[in-house]
């Protein structure tokens, strides 16, 4: 993936790899192989350009393969695990590997134990797995994302940082270069305790900081405004009528660079005492409020069920607006989990937007009658894939 020029506003072009002209239709994956993955051992699969359904009891493998489409888009386990957990039990790595809907493009992870993942582009390997981001764009809807809504802010935050990350390669490197920078600059700060460390130490890290700190919070702001309105409208849809709102929080209300480099040197002494950097956007949050209240200490289950399904789709129409093309969409297990109209309304907009989705339930009738007549179906068995 080439390095775009500096942050653009998000109304122009976004300046990513690969065109969407690649793919008029959508993204999505052609073609599927796992090995050693999770409790798949060898397993390939063609799927449908439209839509795929996962059916088979718990525990069988529906989730993992769920994953391993997750993992290619993200590069990210969807469960939050360490990579080396993915491996099937008595093997030392494991693969993941597609070919895309469009011109054919082949990507892959592997995963192996003692070293970090590495990730290919047509066979030829990339300097950093990171690098695959945006090849295949991607929305799924699990139950582990209630965490976004009723989590700690951090939830939130890699919220932002994955959509924003597989957007704009341009985000991605700030966030990479603010990571960087806040790991030193930490580093300092626990050196401080022990021995004196001059401020010119500092002023490089701290000027870094700010740089890309702007640039990370300006790019948040930006997608909160495509972001809000899609979200409130699903919800509108599939709520009871209330209204939702998106509100960015940043705890330190600095706005320019200038403003950041002041608050982090004046800050000083005080992350001492505390051991880390209480200032930046690695502090910020994301507010999610139902009727003025947060879904996060008031909503009841139901309500932030629907809050984070409604993020999640704002969060499809958001990528969709911006490329030009629906990303994949991935549901796991979610249909079962909702009342007969919430579970018809989704269905309804799942329809009516998705291009590729792939929808796993325990039983295949969940996925309801519409979306059966036009799927493929696949029946999961103890790692194994059979043609429903």
């Amino acid at each position: 993936m080439q390095d775009s020029p500096e942050y653009k506003p998000m109304g122009m072009t976004s300046p990513r790899e690969p065109c969407v002209e690649d793919v008029p239709e959508g993204f999505g994956v052609r073609s599927l192989a796992l090995s050693h993955f999770r409790n798949y051992a060898s397993e390939t699969l063609d799927l449908s350009p439209g839509f795929n359904v996962l059916a088979g009891p718990n525990a069988q493998g529906k989730t993992n393969l769920l994953e391993s489409l997750h993992l290619l888009a993200t590069t990210r386990l969807l469960r939050g695990q360490r990579d080396v957990e993915a491996i099937l039990q008595g093997q030392t790595e494991a693969h993941v590997q597609a070919e895309l809907l469009g011109p054919g493009t082949q990507i892959a992870v592997q995963l192996r134990q003692g070293t970090r993942k590495r990730a290919t582009l047509n066979g030829l390997g990339l300097p950093r797995a990171a690098d695959l981001l945006g090849r295949l764009p991607c929305v799924c809807v699990s139950a582990a994302d209630l965490e976004i809504v009723r989590g700690q802010p951090s939830e939130r935050r890699l919220f932002f940082d994955l959509e924003l990350s597989s957007l704009y390669p341009a985000y991605l490197r700030a966030l990479s270069l603010y990571k960087r920078a806040l790991e030193q600059r930490n580093a300092l700060l626990r050196q401080s305790r022990e021995r004196f460390v001059s401020p010119e130490a500092f002023e490089p890290w701290e000027a870094q900081l700010a740089t890309q700190g702007v640039t990370l919070r300006r790019f948040r702001r930006e997608a909160l405004e495509r972001l809000e309105p899609a979200t409130r409208d699903v919800h509108a849809l599939m709520g009871e009528g209330e209204c939702l709102t998106l509100e960015y929080l940043s705890g330190d209300e600095t706005r320019t660079e200038q403003d950041l480099l002041d608050k982090l040197a004046q800050n000083r002494d005080s992350d001492v005492a505390r051991g880390g950097t209480g200032t930046g956007p690695h502090r910020d949050d994301l507010s999610l409020k139902i009727e003025g209240k947060e879904v996060r200490l008031y909503g009841s289950g139901g309500q932030q069920r629907t809050a984070v399904i409604a993020l999640k789709m704002g969060a499809f129409g958001m990528q969709e607006q911006i490329l030009g093309a629906p990303p994949l969409l991935l549901l796991d297990d979610i249909l079962s989990d909702l009342d007969e109209r919430r579970r018809a309304n989704l269905v309804e907009m799942v329809l009516r937007r998705a291009r590729q989705a792939v929808l796993t339930c325990t039983e295949a009738s969940a996925a309801g009658r519409e979306i059966l007549e036009r799927a493929q179906l696949f029946e999961i068995r103890a790692g194994r894939v059979l043609r429903g």
